[in-house]
């Protein structure tokens, strides 16, 4: 009976987990590599579960923004800033993230920032 039960919760397990929508590997920092400063963030940082922070360029003013973003389909993704959202198609190749705002013409491009820094690099950057 106890293998039975076993075997029952194991099935259950595993099907539950391919039946989970996979969440993209997106944790971590992310720098504009290139795009237009007056349409691109300066960077992507992405925490735990659908958490997000948003530093704008200082073209854009420079504020930083953060809350949570929901799946919608395919690569798009709605981020919300709890006064507003944007939506965003991301596409994310190994250490590159190109990011198409929607309503924008500009793709922007982002590469995964490593743990650890050039201790002489510009933090005004």
């Amino acid at each position: 009976m106890k293998k039975v039960l076993m075997i029952s919760a194991m099935s259950a397990f595993v099907l539950a987990a391919c039946g989970e929508e996979k969440a993209p590997s997106w944790k971590g920092e992310w720098k504009n590599s290139d795009g237009d400063k007056s349409v691109c963030r300066k960077s992507f940082t992405f925490k735990g579960e659908n958490n997000f922070e948003i530093q704008n360029s200082r073209v854009q003013g420079g504020e930083q923004s953060s809350g949570t973003y929901n799946h919608i389909e395919g690569n798009d993704y709605e981020f919300d800033y709890g006064g507003g959202s944007d939506k965003f198609t991301i596409i994310v190749e190994k250490n590159t993230m190109k990011v198409h705002s929607s309503g924008k013409d500009t793709i922007c491009e982002y590469t995964k920032v490593d743990k650890i820094r050039n201790k002489y690099e510009n933090p005004w950057e």
